[in-house]
């Protein structure tokens, strides 16, 4: 897609967006008077685009102005991925001369123009399946609100709805079923193949756990990088099952604890309230061995952490509350939600030097020893599911049903879903057969060629 303009349609943060009511007093002077239609004061990282010609989207702008209205905990990240798509959208009515708020003909619906641009990308293998339908969700909301919102009116419809119903199972394993209503325009044929998701775990994205011998290759190459926080984070995540934000925003507070004895792991409280940060913010317990939460102790009282947690710009009224796991610099891996120290970057972190890690310095150290693992932070997480299922898969005690396995592993990974749990359970079995056919398939091409 090459553009007619010299500069493209851009996407900027402003780091703190105050929201009130400008108003003008007898002197001239602007007061800045509460806005009570919202319920925040300001926004921190607030997306805003910017033309071709450096002037404000005001329509795009003031959407997402709509979207904090509506929703003043909408994570910042959800709302720059929006402004991300929508940034995309101008970015191409403006290559290809599409008016986005006119549709003179039925063909020449700009939404649908852009869906057909999605596609072709979709087919050259340009875009992913989940990228394409992540755009046009963000684009089909967009003209939600310019329709029932602001009023503006298409001579043709941008799409048509239907009811159709979904089956889930809810937290109890029942199977229920729910009312949708369902666009045309964000509904993509053949996008997936559920069969090719059969060696994935479905579970905040495709995962793939990892078998035990990579498990110790990956702490052997851990362990030569001479990098305590990322294999003590590795840890963690592999031990119960913590996603990244939750590992990285851990704070000193959930390490005070002397364990007794007669303890085997820690209950650690996690999400709403507890300043470490989960998925939606759902309260959960994390479960640590009692051996990784003493090294933990050994790691946060040891002179290297010291030293970091004294470089560090996040001052807390209790330093209980600075994070367990600083970079060498000081800052956090990963910048909690509610923390107030956000508002001094213009990009808070958000684990991408875990992510950096990973890709370099670990697979290189894997490298050194002829070794290849494919797999990301949140692998570890699924690893943990596997490896709870295959423990008890393996246990002599027979009084555990697999529901209350389930059950279990539901609750220890905060999983709103038991659908969701039941994938590791089905995981084990369909990656066994997979590879027993394509190993009796490989035997009979060789038998065929008198191998």
């Amino acid at each position: 897609m090459n553009t007619k303009f010299t500069q493209q349609a851009e996407k900027t943060t402003i780091k703190i967006l105050d929201i009130y009511s400008p108003s003008i007093d007898n002197q001239g002077k602007v007061i800045k008077d509460c806005n009570d239609d919202f319920e925040l004061d300001n926004y921190l990282h607030f997306p805003i685009i910017l033309n071709h010609n450096k002037t404000q989207w005001e329509d795009a702008n003031r959407y997402l102005l709509y979207r904090i209205k509506n929703d003043q905990y909408i994570n910042s990240q959800t709302l720059d991925s929006i402004a991300i798509d929508l940034r995309d959208f101008k970015r191409f009515c403006d290559c290809e001369d599409v008016d986005y708020l006119t549709a003179p003909r039925k063909i020449l619906r700009p939404n649908w123009l852009y869906r057909k641009y999605l596609i072709d990308q979709l087919n050259l293998k340009k875009l992913s399946a989940n990228t394409l339908k992540r755009k046009l969700s963000s684009i089909t909301g967009f003209y939600v609100w310019l329709i029932n919102i602001e009023k503006v009116e298409f001579k043709f419809k941008l799409w048509n709805s239907h009811e159709t119903f979904i089956s889930y199972k809810d937290e109890y394993g029942f199977s229920q079923n729910k009312k949708v209503i369902q666009k045309d325009i964000t509904t993509i044929p053949n996008a997936s193949n559920p069969t090719l998701d059969d060696i994935y775990i479905i579970d905040g994205g495709k995962l793939s756990p990892l078998e035990q011998s990579d498990q110790i290759l990956l702490f052997k190459a851990l362990q030569k990088t001479r990098n305590i926080e990322m294999e003590l984070l590795s840890l963690i995540a592999l031990t119960t099952g913590a996603r990244m934000q939750t590992a990285c925003t851990m704070r000193l507070n959930q390490f005070e604890k002397i364990p007794t004895e007669k303890e085997h792991e820690i209950r650690i409280k996690v999400g709403f309230g507890t300043n470490c940060d989960t998925k939606y913010s759902r309260q959960n317990s994390l479960f640590m061995p009692k051996w990784l939460y003493e090294r933990i102790q050994i790691y946060i009282n040891s002179q290297r952490a010291t030293n970091k947690y004294k470089k560090s710009k996040h001052i807390f009224d209790d330093e209980k509350l600075q994070y367990a796991f600083l970079s060498n610099r000081g800052t956090p891996f990963y910048i909690s939600k509610d923390d107030s120290y956000r508002k001094l970057y213009s990009k808070p972190y958000n684990g991408d030097a875990v992510r950096k890690f990973i890709s370099t310095t670990l697979k290189e150290e894997l490298k050194k020893d002829g070794n290849t693992i494919n797999f990301s932070f949140h692998d570890l997480r699924a690893t943990y599911g596997m490896n709870f299922i295959d423990f008890y898969n393996g246990s002599d005690d027979k009084s555990n049903s697999v529901t209350k396995v389930l059950v279990k592993l539901k609750e220890r990974m905060g999983h709103s879903r038991l659908e969701t749990t039941e994938q590791y359970l089905n995981f084990r079995s369909k990656y066994k057969l997979t590879q027993n056919a394509q190993n009796d398939y490989e035997k009979f091409m060789r038998s065929l060629l008198g191998n």
